[in-house]
């Protein structure tokens, strides 16, 4: 869609909406001047002028012992105007403080939106909401909110709210029955330092959806039981050009790190939910047993690559845009327990992979990725520098980089991997030296793990197969393959064993590399069995040009 069909398309839409005249402003703030002395009074005047999205605007000032309720109304709170007269301009934000002395009042969280019946729409902007202590049913310190609502954050921090029960930061659950329970995190939001003693840390789902937009958008120093970072069931979270459709070259990506959990120290997946996500840096998260970074189970889905499935991309720039790193699972690093550093699959969990680093997660097993199955995909992915317990003569599931494992009478997992590089991943011995760890479990077909893989470019033991490593895979390679491994470099050099290796009909050719340069470029020097580059990364000539906008064909 060009942008003028795409402007035709937005004010068709506007015109299909109702537009109420009676929508006004109200200004909020503790000058003389200002007709509104508290939000609540604010919020409740624009409930009486009807069903119109009214306004409210806050002067740039702190406003403490908050517990404010919206319902059943659409409206935008906007913070950081530099008074109330006509003539005023935003200058900052405006900070809404619960505090614990709110309680009295039984509405705890900072901010209690609630929709029935009729969607409503409700947008906060500019503004700071701390000190939240839950709302009336223990959950939702910063932010409770939930029905057929879709509520918009733009330049938003939720800091430093708790919650007894589920979602520390902010709560949205969808109605049991019908749509709503939408939750949109534009630029600038961050949900930092709140934590639950439930569920959900940062940010807890039910029956909903989040769209989280990939620039300036972080979650980060929230702790939880389940989901240090995010706890989900029954939802859908995406990552991505959530916002204003237009190519950014210069994004930020969207950041979940230095989150602590039991289980799912960044993320908790249950229950069906989907985590479908581009330009992400999952980060330095901690789960105390079980997938520090992400942890899936119920049958939900995982979906990590930096490719799009439209031009409305949001261009982070860099390999460190789409990355599982330096995440922990146990009581050390490695510990004396833990599986599954980096992501962990369970319960029926999927799991697609595709232009990622999965880089130094640390756990006393399985530290990149653990798969109880039933699919696990790795397309574009480099693992790498992660770090694992030494277990001398112990032939466990848990003792490699990315394990495979199957229940007995469990049905068939299927594991397939392409174009990716595994290197410098170890076990640590208990005197801390180090011995290379195997890339994977060993894995066999006609068994409850069906393997496919090709393209693979191996510095570490890969356990004999069947089957093989599959077409036009490099094993025991050294340092002198990749341009710099001591700086985490692993792009094939030039006059190396990986470039222009493998014919494009030996294997499926679906996705970008890791930075978004196209596979199979013919690089002028001799062909060694085909114009593929072999491993994460396809190495691009002098005369392939740097834009790579239209790199799928868009028009």
């Amino acid at each position: 869609m060009n942008r003028s069909l795409f402007s035709i398309f937005a004010l068709a839409i506007a015109a299909a909406v109702p537009q109420n005249a009676h929508a006004d402003i109200l200004r909020v703030g503790h000058q003389a001047d200002c007709p509104y002395r508290t939000l609540q009074a604010a919020i409740d005047a624009a409930a009486a002028n009807g069903p119109g999205e009214d306004e409210i605007r806050l002067v740039a000032d702190e406003f403490t012992l908050q517990r404010v309720a919206i319902a059943d109304q659409s409206l935008i709170v906007a913070g950081g105007w530099s008074g109330c007269a006509e003539n005023a301009t935003r200058t900052g934000r405006s900070a809404l403080l619960g505090g614990f002395e709110a309680g009295a009042a039984g509405i705890n969280a900072v901010v209690r939106i609630q929709a029935s019946g009729e969607m409503r729409n409700v947008s906060l902007r500019h503004l700071e909401l701390r000190d939240g202590t839950g709302g009336p049913d223990g959950h939702g310190g910063g932010i409770d909110a939930g029905g057929t609502l879709r509520l918009v954050l733009e330049d938003v921090d939720v800091l430093d709210n708790h919650a007894e029960g589920d979602g520390g930061g902010i709560v949205m659950r969808g109605p049991a029955n019908g749509f709503g329970g939408i939750l949109e995190l534009h630029a600038g939001v961050r949900v930092l330092n709140n934590s639950a003693t439930g569920r959900g840390g940062g940010l807890f789902l039910e029956r909903a959806t989040a769209r989280i937009r990939a620039d300036r958008t972080e979650i980060a120093s929230n702790r939880a039981t389940l989901g240090g970072g995010i706890a989900a069931f029954a939802s859908s979270i995406t990552i991505g050009s959530i916002g204003e459709p237009e190519i950014q070259r210069d994004a930020t990506g969207s950041r979940i790190v230095l989150n602590r959990a039991d289980k799912g120290g960044g993320v908790y997946l249950d229950t069906g939910s989907l985590f479908d996500v581009h330009e992400l840096q999952l980060s330095w998260n901690v789960a105390e047993t079980i997938g520090g970074g992400l942890y899936a189970i119920g049958g939900s889905q995982l979906q990590m690559q930096r490719d799009y499935p439209n031009a409305f991309a949001v261009q982070c720039q860099g390999s460190a845009c789409s990355r599982v790193e330096g995440n922990q699972a146990g009581n050390g690093c490695p510990g004396t327990r833990g599986e599954g550093a980096g992501l962990a699959l369970d319960g029926g969990a999927r799991a697609y992979v595709r232009q990622t680093s999965i880089i130094a997660n640390c756990s006393w097993g399985s530290p990149a990725i653990q798969s109880w199955g039933p699919l696990l995909e790795l397309d574009g992915v480099v693992v790498a520098d992660n770090r694992l317990r030494w277990r001398d003569g112990i032939s466990y599931t848990g003792r490699y980089a990315v394990s495979y494992a199957s229940r007995v009478g469990g049905p068939a997992s299927t594991a397939r991997t392409r174009f990716s590089t595994f290197a410098r991943n170890v076990q640590v011995k208990d005197d801390g030296s180090t011995v290379p760890a195997d890339a994977t479990s060993g894995l066999y077909t006609g068994g409850a793990w069906q393997f496919e893989a090709a393209a693979i470019a191996t510095m570490d033991p890969f356990p004999g197969l069947n089957s093989g490593t599959g077409a036009c895979s490099r094993t025991g390679l050294d340092a002198t393959a990749f341009v710099d491994v001591t700086s985490g470099d692993y792009r094939p050099r030039t006059n190396g064993p990986l470039v222009d290796a493998c014919a494009p009909t030996a294997t499926t050719v679906e996705y970008l590399d890791p930075l978004l340069a196209p596979r199979c470029i013919d690089h002028p020097r001799p062909d060694q069995g085909g114009t593929c580059d072999i491993g994460a990364y396809e190495l691009q000539p002098p005369a392939v040009p740097s834009d790579r906008v239209f790199a799928h064909g868009f028009e």
